[in-house]
């Protein structure tokens, strides 16, 4: 296909290709620095030419987004959050599973939705609105994005709860530098 034998792709069209094509995705192996390609930053945009990196087993261009894409499973969970928040609305109706089903395999139909490596998440969210809505006409956009799920954060224990651990740290070194 694109660049098999560290050669690049004949065009940035073939550079596009990838894993839509029924491939599965796999682990993305990035082109050198002198292997980059010369592409538009931002779609449609005069003079906005940067350097892309590529896949050199697959060819898909690399996305220089600062919110890098989701995989597939970030949705899936969208999809549920969203089945819980309307399984006792008052206004609107439920996600009922033929609803779901249709959204997923919509989403999934997509070429290389679920490629972090490839899709920025800001067009995940957008493709993945639009498919809510095609569905489901009757939920207003900011409904269906604030049942978004939120990052995980991580636990990081407050600094007040790490000062005794570190004064018996300091504590058993003076008894060991005093006894020994």
């Amino acid at each position: 296909m694109a660049a098999l034998a560290g050669e690049l792709p004949a065009s940035p069209k073939e550079a596009t290709r990838g894993s839509g094509s029924g491939q599965a995705i796999h682990e993305h192996r990035s082109s050198r620095a002198d292997q980059r390609l010369w592409l538009e930053r931002l779609p449609n945009e005069a003079a906005t030419m940067d350097l892309h990196s590529f896949c050199l087993d697959c060819g898909a261009i690399r996305s220089r987004a600062v919110v890098r894409g989701r995989p597939l499973g970030f949705f899936e969970r969208w999809i549920v959050i969203l089945t819980e928040i309307l399984e006792d609305h008052p206004k609107y109706a439920k996600l009922v599973q033929v609803h779901r089903r249709l959204i997923l395999r919509s989403i999934e139909a997509t070429p290389e939705f679920g490629d972090p490596y490839s899709m920025p998440f800001e067009t995940q969210r957008h493709l993945f609105v639009l498919s809510v809505q095609r569905v489901r006409g009757d939920l207003p956009i900011e409904f269906v994005e604030e049942a978004m799920p939120r990052p995980p954060r991580r636990s990081r224990p407050a600094f007040i709860d790490l000062i005794p651990t570190i004064q018996e740290q300091e504590g058993g070194s003076k008894r060991k530098a005093a006894g020994g």
